[in-house]
């Protein structure tokens, strides 16, 4: 027996270590075809079918046995581009020790990819001033560019110190390179005030200067893999340096780098010379050796114009939706979970909010590939976009609801009131319900029981946020199921109804009029109800009102805009600052990218300006445009907030898709307060903190009104 104990332990840790190291194949794989993705010029130039390709490399990869096979898989994947420079690249060991400049009889050899590979990234710059003294003087030069560490540091430290080098007497023009450049996410279905874009973008190389003395001939050593700088391409086309590589040299302008583990990198073209037609004089095998004939040769170097090539039209990434698989296979569930983990790694603003992405992968790698059948496919999408925290991200399946939720939901409205989840409204009056009530359990299930069961399928910003969200998904249903609701009333007892589930839209009760006067010269206003058009005669009614309260728990009709001016008291000029996620082609660009930041001004307006005092009333119900409302009329009144916490999600929504037809939305802009304070996972918070209770709740009032209007007076 204890033999038998002992062989499944074995057995277990065994299959353990091999589902690990399937997972960190896959995750590689995953890396690789994200950066290709995004960074590739060829995806906005050219149809690239690269959703074939990666369906083809993950059975390869998942099923493969040695690193080689891996990188073979990985290799074949990227030779969908057609693409020589962006390929898997063996490991190659670096020497240990490398010399800097060398002189051979009357040439001087600088190793700089050598002696980067050696001694790392920035080792190059303390040694400028002796390169310059070294060159300036040399008859000849050989320059060996190759870099084999895969450090994307120490490429571009070529690039950036090769133009301080005495390398020519005469000023040269240096070539202009094209990059891929993806400014936030655009969406992938619908439209967006985000703005986001992707292009092909064209950046001008400075030119060479002339120095006062340069070697008279001049090669350049590469291998083929790393690409050769500007001032290479320059001095080659005008016939001032030859080119001598170890194998075929390509157009492209920079690569990216990415490691696969064992020594191995993938090199992944993001750049190319706009001039093209870029070929080596001698491809060799021996090419110091054939780099030292061409110096020390009497034959004039050749010169070569620049290629003609037609101006390249940029088109954005569209990605299939796959909408007949509704229960995808393997390779098609790993695609969707690459899609999730690649957009959010490189366009969702807070990221770093999220914590460590990378490990969200590593789990639901073998969560997707476990998910067979569309309910398993459905919960493992739903729970990846839940550890993005954030309440604008959403997974829509093309039913509209998600299965595990149901598409019906009860006819009343149900709030966390006191931690108790409490009816708060009814949609209608036949609704078996009393303003109060809490509800205590669904369908026999305890509410609170059902709610931890269904958090993970959900996010939002913050707890508070969440759990309310939650909350009203647990009350929901098949559509026209009939509900059993398990109740306790106001005098303490319990009993249970029985309601009949319904779908959207409902109507919404309107129980006022969107603005009014209130007593003691006090205004209010909707802004749940509240529309643009009746802006200014809400002005005109409130004007001479000591005060103006404006409702902001729930979702406004766009009012921000038009109200905000007209309450600018203190002559703000920017209510926001923005920042979006940018991706710009380049050897040295991080995951995180760069970034878009600019600030939203406030709207202007030649209409008279209300001098009361603004107060907002707000609470969870809060979100998005509702929360970008309370910065315009913070920055332009110092408007007061009294309730509890927003729900903390604001930016431009924007979206992708998913086999099987899914649209997740996500925040595409970090919005801030105008100072730069952080809202996002924040909210905005109450200057005056007051809370609805239960007994409020059955009696009727509303606490937190009753509570601003006290503020006002100075109570």
């Amino acid at each position: 027996m204890v033999r038998r104990l002992i062989a499944v332990a074995l057995l277990l840790a065994t299959t353990a270590v091999a589902d690990e190291a399937r997972t960190a194949r896959l995750e590689k794989l995953c890396r690789v075809w994200t950066v290709a993705k995004y960074t590739h010029p060829a995806m906005l130039e050219r149809d690239v079918d690269w959703d074939a390709a990666l369906l083809r490399a993950i059975p390869r990869v998942r099923e493969a046995t040695t690193p080689a096979e891996v990188t073979a898989a990985i290799d074949d994947m990227l030779k969908a581009f057609g693409d020589p420079a962006t390929r898997v690249i063996a490991r190659r060991d670096a020497a240990k020790s490398v010399e800097l400049l060398r002189q051979d009889g009357d040439v001087v050899i600088l190793n700089a990819g050598p002696y980067l590979d050696a001694n790392g990234a920035s080792s190059l710059w303390p040694r400028r001033r002796e390169m310059i003294e070294a060159i300036g003087k040399a008859g000849a030069l050989v320059v060996d560019l190759t870099v084999t560490s895969g450090d994307e540091d120490a490429a571009e430290e070529i690039v950036e110190i090769l133009p301080d080098l005495p390398l020519s007497t005469e000023a040269l023009p240096a070539p202009s390179s094209w990059t891929t450049f993806q400014s936030g996410y655009a969406p992938q279905e619908g439209t967006t005030s985000g703005g986001y874009y992707s292009a092909l973008l064209l950046l001008p190389a400075p030119p060479i200067a002339a120095a006062k003395s340069a070697p008279k001939r001049i090669a350049f050593i590469t291998d083929g893999a790393t690409p050769l700088p500007p001032v290479a391409v320059a001095l080659w086309q005008a016939g001032k340096a030859a080119i001598v590589s170890s194998g075929a040299v390509s157009d492209a302008a920079g690569v990216r780098w990415v490691p696969l583990g064992d020594g191995s990198r993938a090199a992944i073209r993001n750049s190319e010379y706009a001039s093209g037609g870029i070929t080596a004089d001698v491809v060799s095998v021996t090419p110091l050796d054939d780099a030292l004939k061409l110096v020390r040769g009497m034959t004039p170097f050749a010169t070569h114009v620049a290629a003609s090539r037609a101006t390249p039209s940029a088109r954005a990434i569209v990605d299939a939706k796959y909408p007949e698989l509704t229960a995808p296979d393997l390779p098609h569930r790993l695609l969707a979970a690459f899609r999730i983990w690649g957009v959010i790694n490189y366009f969702y603003p807070y990221k770093p909010l999220i914590g460590d992405w990378d490990a969200v992968l590593r789990e639901f790698i073998p969560r997707f590939e476990a998910a067979e059948g569309a309910d398993a496919y459905e919960t493992a999408i739903m729970e990846m976009t839940a550890h993005i925290d954030d309440g604008h991200t959403t997974p829509v399946p093309p039913s509209g609801v998600p299965k595990t939720l149901g598409p019906a939901i009860l006819p009343f409205a149900v709030r966390r009131v006191e931690g108790e989840p409490v009816v708060v409204e009814k949609y209608v009056e036949s609704a078996p319900v009393a303003l109060g009530d809490v509800i205590v359990s669904v369908d026999g299930e305890l509410l609170d029981a059902r709610v931890r069961r269904l958090r993970k399928y959900l996010t939002a910003s913050t707890d508070t946020a969440r759990l309310a969200r939650v909350t009203n998904a647990a009350l929901r249903g098949p559509e026209k199921s009939v509900a059993e609701v398990g109740i306790r009333d106001a005098s303490g007892a319990m009993r249970t109804v029985s309601v009949t589930r319904v779908t959207f839209p409902l109507p919404v009760p309107k129980t006022h009029e969107p603005y009014r006067l209130l007593d003691g010269n006090i205004g209010y206003a909707d802004l749940r109800l509240l529309k643009t058009p009746q802006v200014d005669a809400m002005f005109d009614a409130l004007m001479k009102t000591k005060a103006i309260i404006f409702d902001m728990r729930g979702y406004p009709n766009g009012t921000a805009w038009a109200i905000a001016p007209r309450i600018n008291t203190r002559h703000a000029a920017v209510g926001a600052v923005f920042r979006r996620v940018e991706i710009t082609g380049g050897p040295s660009q991080s995951d995180l990218g760069s970034a878009y930041s600019f600030e939203q001004p406030l709207p202007k307006t030649d209409k008279p300006i209300y001098a009361g005092r603004v107060v907002v009333l707000i609470d969870d119900r809060a979100i998005s445009q509702a929360e970008h409302t309370c910065l315009f009329f913070e920055q332009a009144a110092g408007a007061k907030f009294v309730g509890t916490p927003t729900a903390g999600a604001n930016g431009d929504v924007t979206s992708f898709v998913l086999p099987g037809g899914y649209l997740v939305y996500f925040t595409g802009h970090d919005v801030r307060h105008a100072d730069g304070r952080q809202l996002q996972r924040v909210g905005i918070q109450p200057d005056v903190r007051v809370e609805p209770t239960i007994a409020g709740v059955r009696a009727g009032k509303d606490e937190v009104l009753d509570r601003a209007i006290a503020y006002v007076n100075g109570q």
